[in-house]
């Protein structure tokens, strides 16, 4: 098969690691595989060096939402090459494939809630073709049960649930914890200034962690300036060995989004045999057990500071009674699974 991926420029998010994986481990399997990425900026991530990486020239102003999406939306359609698969990923990237529908198959991969993207009434334009996407009859992929009920009640369509992967080489966990004198607390994100994230959630719990001595790790690609702030300790992962090294060197690990359509990072926690607090953003509910795999809390400060408190009393309680179920709930979600979903939809929707 030939498959090609269309991009607005890859970045340093799960959804795009995704996307990459995907690519690397296709062509591994004999597919052919493009790119298509709008842009000069280096892909992020290990690719394949038998992907074929299409860059295309491209500039426009992202503080000109409706400018930029439509420029790149005719960049994108001018050129896809033909193929047998475009695999649009994100919401924008439907129509240029579709435009294409004579040089091959569009498939939907719906990695998050992306119709609600835009929400002021200066931009409805761009709401009224995310919300169409949706309701295209071609095959739509998304990573969970949350996000499949959302596309089925909001547009009426039937969506294929393909979850990630966590590559357990990397994810793994190190040798058993034991309580610190500091404990080391986690938080991991490409982009922590994204209110959606719950950055400042955490960091309102922290600061009334009073007497109790800690260091707030955080994960990020973001530009942030924490440094008067002494027990905060930034990381800029170059690649995933580097962050689950991170993961591997704390004790708690944080997820406190409102909304996700799955939670990669939460599982690659587990997988690290962390103890891992949770707020419910949908998507982590097709694995994420409350007192089973990890600790699922309301998204406050003061329910996170609670929580903090009490793991810190009886840290080898909440790690012997916990990381055992959430490392064996990681290593259900496996490379060759998700792959083999993927290769399997390809091959149908051609047929």
């Amino acid at each position: 098969m030939i498959i090609t991926i269309p991009s607005f420029g890859l970045g340093k998010t799960g959804g795009d690691r995704v996307l990459t994986v995907l690519a690397n481990n296709l062509v591994k399997r004999g597919h052919a595989v493009n790119i298509v990425n709008l842009g000069k900026k280096l892909v992020p991530f290990e690719l394949s060096k038998k992907v074929n990486l299409i860059s295309v020239p491209f500039s426009a102003d992202k503080k000109d939402p409706v400018n930029f999406i439509f420029k790149g939306i005719n960049k994108l359609s001018n050129n896809l090459p033909a193929c047998d698969i475009y695999l649009a990923n994100w919401v924008y990237t439907v129509l240029p494939c579709i435009a294409n529908n004579d040089k091959g198959k569009t498939v939907f991969l719906a990695q998050a809630n992306e119709a609600k993207e835009f929400k002021k009434p200066s931009l409805k334009i761009l709401n009224a073709i995310s919300y169409e996407a949706y309701k295209l009859n071609i095959p739509i992929i998304t990573p969970s049960s949350y996000l499949q009920k959302e596309i089925k009640t909001r547009f009426d369509n039937n969506a294929i649930i393909i979850p990630p992967f966590v590559n357990s080489n990397l994810f793994k966990p190190g040798k058993q914890k034991q309580k610190h004198e500091k404990l080391r607390l986690l938080f991991v994100s490409s982009n922590i200034k994204n209110k959606n994230k719950g950055f400042d959630i955490l960091l309102k719990a922290c600061s009334n962690l009073k007497n109790m001595p800690f260091e707030l790790h955080v994960a990020t690609q973001s530009d942030i300036d924490l440094k008067e702030n002494k027990n905060i300790i930034i990381h800029k992962p170059k690649d995933d060995r580097e962050l689950s090294e991170i993961y591997r060197n704390c004790d708690i690990f944080f997820h406190l989004s409102k909304e996700e359509g799955f939670g990669l990072t939460l599982l690659e926690a587990m997988a690290s045999g962390l103890v891992c607090v949770a707020t419910d953003s949908g998507g982590i509910n097709d694995f994420a057990i409350n007192n089973k795999n990890c600790l699922i809390v309301e998204r406050s400060s003061k329910a996170v500071a609670s929580m903090i408190r009490k793991i810190h009393k009886d840290f080898e309680f909440f790690q012997n009674n916990l990381t055992p179920f959430s490392i064996e709930t990681a290593r259900i979600y496996t490379e060759e699974k998700m792959i083999d979903s993927f290769e399997d939809l390809f091959a149908k929707t051609i047929a």
